[in-house]
């Protein structure tokens, strides 16, 4: 990922889990997921799959994955019509036969913070790019997954991998203000977590003006730089007032006086213009 877009992954918070093989003695089957409250991950390693979130649809290829947003009805099927859910027997004949059951796709939780349709602005299905081509980090983590042994940091490492598969799905699906590829090194700075930067920092050793980089930020965010740098800058407060954390210890890290001088600040933020474009 970009250094703007770890930055506002970061802003909005992620919490993922490690997942879950799916495991069928059939070849066809449909997963019924109660996702209400939560994100959840799809990656598969070697057969297609059928992904249905209400009435939106997504195919996703062999070796990709994908991110579905919150919902009560999400169905993870190996065909594009429903099948009978993935079941194993209670013992098999001989040892070997359970392998046969592993299917190589994993299903797992994601908690995105409250900002993330503000931040990230992500489809109800975001799936790892380009369509129809593998992902070759969901690859590499699949592969590495499917050789873990158990051993002590079996938990740690499915972890690890399962982040770095949803975190490839953020990176195909970047936020629709940062499309604009020539503002790409200014808005690394721009949210740059350790302070904002001046205009002239912004543009150094970058072949744009001030006034050409208002211009495009305005054509990309529906905001100006300061605005956008402020917008960034409340991120972290406006998630801690959301987990219920005290305005006053908010306030007191934060750098403000009161809360009062808090509120008035955070009154006067403009979130940018980040919307995905609707697909009919």
């Amino acid at each position: 990922m970009g250094d703007a877009l770890r930055a506002l992954v970061d802003a909005v918070g992620l919490d993922v889990g490690p997942g879950t093989e799916v495991l069928s003695d059939d070849e066809s089957w449909t997963l019924d997921v109660d996702a209400a409250g939560e994100h959840i991950w799809v990656a598969t390693r070697s057969r297609p799959l059928w992904l249905r979130r209400g009435e939106d649809i997504a195919c996703v290829d062999a070796g990709a994955a994908a991110l579905v947003g919150p919902h009560p009805g999400i169905t993870v099927s190996t065909g594009s019509h429903r099948s009978g859910p993935p079941r194993v027997a209670d013992n098999y004949e001989y040892d070997h036969e359970a392998l046969f059951a592993h299917t190589g796709v994993l299903v797992g939780a994601a908690s995105l913070g409250p900002l993330a349709d503000e931040v990230l602005a992500l489809p109800p299905i975001a799936t790892t790019g380009p369509p129809g081509a593998p992902s070759p980090d969901v690859v590499l983590a699949l592969r590495h997954v499917a050789h873990l042994d158990g051993g002590r940091w079996h938990g740690a490492q499915r972890q690890a991998l399962a982040r770095l598969v949803v975190t490839t799905v953020l990176r195909d699906n970047p936020p629709p203000m940062l499309g604009d590829n020539g503002l790409a090194r200014v808005l690394d700075r721009l949210f740059d977590p350790a302070g904002p930067p001046s205009v002239r920092a912004l543009l150094d050793g970058i072949d744009m003006s001030e006034r050409t980089l208002e211009r495009r930020c305005a054509a990309a965010t529906g905001c100006t730089p300061a605005q956008l740098g402020r917008w960034y800058r409340s991120l972290s407060i406006r998630n801690a007032l959301a987990r219920g954390d005290p305005p006053a210890e908010v306030a007191a890290r934060s750098g403000y006086s009161t809360t009062s001088s808090m509120r008035r600040a955070l009154a006067r933020v403009r979130p940018p213009t980040n919307r995905r474009a609707e697909r009919w």
